[in-house]
């Protein structure tokens, strides 16, 4: 079952372990348990999809704050949304600071195309010089 929701398959159920599961059930019924399984299985998260390729495991998942998380969806996934109002206006002084750092910009390095302007290249006689 640890495989098939992703969790860390235990090399060993010790009793502490087992005690902590026991408590689990006891408190929130097999019901509850089985749902933070499925839940951690649905989970990119839990699955170790994360920045520290951190995954659920046994200890994890019997712990008395962690197992409440899950079942509150703290680790469900969550649907990427669109933002349904259209973007907020920029402050004066953000627009400022884009049309100063654009303007630095292209007197830096011209305008994008500039540089290569009035220039082609035979590219089918494999002659790669500029013209």
């Amino acid at each position: 079952m640890a495989r098939q929701s992703g969790l860390s398959v235990p090399r060993a159920v010790t009793a502490s372990r087992r005690r902590s599961l026991l408590l689990r059930i006891e408190e929130h019924g097999l019901p509850a348990v089985l749902d933070a399984i499925e839940r951690i299985g649905r989970s990119r998260f839990c699955r170790g999809e994360n920045d520290r390729g951190w995954r659920a495991d046994l200890d994890f998942l019997c712990q008395p704050k962690s197992f409440v998380s899950i079942l509150e969806g703290k680790y469900d996934d969550r649907p990427l949304q669109q933002s349904q109002s259209p973007p907020r206006p920029q402050s004066p002084s953000m627009q400022r600071h884009h049309d100063i750092h654009a303007r630095l910009k292209r007197e830096l390095y011209g305008e994008p195309d500039e540089q290569f302007a009035g220039q082609t290249v035979d590219l089918a006689a494999g002659d790669f010089r500029s013209h």
